[in-house]
């Protein structure tokens, strides 16, 4: 007998709008082992700012919406060949490629033929939305400019987004803290054979 071709690891992208709590679960899941990929914007900002300054920066994205979401795309897609490398069951990743898409739309940018492609070749198996934690809280000195409200609309665009592409979101609640609701969605993966429940 052959042997059999590994699995690719199970690919779960954690969505939400401004607020919701993503990168505080997702450092949970990897305290508890979990391969995880990091929010790709954060690290391309990180370079424009190192590049232009943290003002100029800030202009730039403003001004360039589908340039500054190409490169989110493109090291989006690096990040997650990278974890898929990693022998992994499952990868958790801080937002998908749709997400940018999502964006995109929102304030009436037209993506680039890369971020369509991308989003086109790039499949998730499990979309988790994390509703918006309340109270909220502005976080200006994050350069957060969304009050409540852009909130919302942020999150009523990633829905639609990634309801047209043909994915069913779990809903996570906004509970409190990071550990209820790590336990929440592993229960719930667990429940339909997806991971292995850890604690």
């Amino acid at each position: 007998m052959l042997p059999q071709r590994p699995r690719p690891p199970l690919k779960i992208a954690l969505t939400g709008g401004p607020h919701s709590g993503k990168t505080t679960l997702l450092a949970e899941l990897a305290a508890r082992g979990f391969t995880t990929v990091p929010e790709a914007a954060i690290g391309v900002i990180d370079e424009l700012v190192a590049e232009l300054g943290r003002d100029e920066a800030r202009a730039w994205r403003l001004t360039h919406v589908p340039q500054f979401q190409e490169r989110i795309a493109q090291r989006q897609l690096q990040l997650e060949a990278a974890a898929r490398r990693e022998n992994a069951a499952a990868v958790f990743c801080d937002r998908g490629l749709v997400d940018g898409l999502a964006y995109m739309r929102l304030v009436g940018a037209a993506p680039t033929p890369f971020v369509n492609a991308a989003v086109q070749s790039s499949r998730y198996d499990v979309i988790v939305l994390c509703e918006i934690c309340l109270p909220f809280k502005p976080r200006v000195e994050t350069g957060r400019t969304s009050d409540l409200q852009r909130a919302r609309e942020i999150e009523a665009s990633l829905i639609a987004t990634y309801r047209e592409f043909g994915y069913h979101l779990l809903r996570l609640p906004a509970e409190a803290p990071a550990a209820a609701r790590a336990d929440l969605l592993l229960d719930e993966l667990s429940h339909h054979g997806l991971v292995a429940r850890t604690r």
